[in-house]
């Protein structure tokens, strides 16, 4: 496994609005062969460290691999066959440029003023990084959830790049319903007193994190509406089944 980061210069989102320079966190596992390459992308709050077990130094702020039953010799995804990249997305925080990194203009971290971001921007990002390792088509894309998005965007941008395709849980656009569930855990977000307008970064640590812990309350209570959102009625009824409350449920106020 090789973890690394790559400068790929000034970079204008879709939004219109650029930065002088978007660096990009990524992790490749087993070597290239010319025909061999997966790309797997994360879902909303992955890294690039997809595989590999715990990192023993943990620079980019998460240190479990998250799909490490997936990805490896032996295992689903083959390192010992495929040449597996994985990249952390633009605007997220686990080593690639967004909110946390430095604004040049104002040596301040960049905050709220960082540019709004796209799958489609992460999709432009990847394949700049690709060209970088020399990786001119891919064997396959891998993602689930807003990963299956981005993956679903690789077949729009650069279908003769690509042979084959894998989205799991996702789809090629969110609902009115999902729409307004994200409002709601935005809201549950920026109405945190710790949101202070989305500039919460402080300063740091000891350990090189900022000591300002953020909108953490609004934070879970975003996570629950969209754990809520993520499972199927079916998947609901088999975690959380509802039984019969007893006699004594008319004592407590609050129980169904």
């Amino acid at each position: 496994m090789t973890a690394d980061s790559v400068s790929l210069g000034a970079f204008t989102f879709e939004c219109g609005e650029s930065i002088p320079d978007l660096e990009i966190a990524y992790e490749t596992y087993g070597e290239f062969t010319g025909d061999n390459a997966v790309l797997v992308c994360h879902a909303l709050t992955g890294s690039a460290h997809v595989a590999g077990g715990r990192r023993r130094a943990d620079t980019a702020g998460q240190a479990h691999a998250w799909w490490d039953d997936i990805v490896g010799p032996g295992k689903a995804i083959d390192t010992t066959d495929h040449y597996v990249v994985c990249a952390n997305a633009p605007g997220s925080c686990y080593g690639s440029s967004g909110p946390p990194s430095t604004n040049p203009e104002t040596g301040e971290p960049w905050g709220t003023a960082f540019p709004a971001v796209t799958v489609g921007d992460w999709t432009r990002a990847q394949r700049l990084l690709l060209d970088e390792l020399g990786v001119p088509n891919l064997h396959a894309v891998v993602g689930g959830s807003v990963g299956g998005m981005n993956v679903l965007e690789w077949a729009k941008r650069h279908p003769d790049h690509v042979d084959r395709l894998l989205v799991i849980a996702a789809a090629a656009r969110l609902d009115p319903q999902c729409l307004a569930l994200d409002a709601i855990a935005r809201r549950a977000i920026t109405t945190d007193p710790d949101w202070q307008g989305g500039d919460y970064y402080g300063d740091l640590d000891t350990d090189g994190r900022a000591s300002d812990e953020g909108p953490v309350e609004g934070l879970a209570l975003a996570r629950q509406i969209g754990h809520v959102m993520y499972l199927s009625k079916s998947s609901m009824a088999d975690k959380f089944g509802r039984r019969s409350a007893g006699m004594d449920a008319g004592r407590d106020a609050f129980r169904m």
